[in-house]
């Protein structure tokens, strides 16, 4: 019995682990979006910037 206890502990403990790490991914992979967006965002504005500097 305490055998089973502690296997069903073990279970518990390992799904907990992996839900941690399956939420601290999808956060990590939202959070490298917003730094591709913003990069991409500063690379457009620089852009746009010599296009209109060389217009003038």
């Amino acid at each position: 019995m305490k055998a089973l206890g502690s296997l069903i502990l073990a279970i518990i403990v390992g799904l907990l682990v992996l839900w941690l790490l399956l939420e601290l991914f999808i956060g990590a992979l939202k959070l490298v979006g917003v730094l591709i967006a913003v990069a991409a965002a500063v690379l457009v504005y620089f852009v746009a910037e010599k296009a209109i500097g060389k217009g003038r």
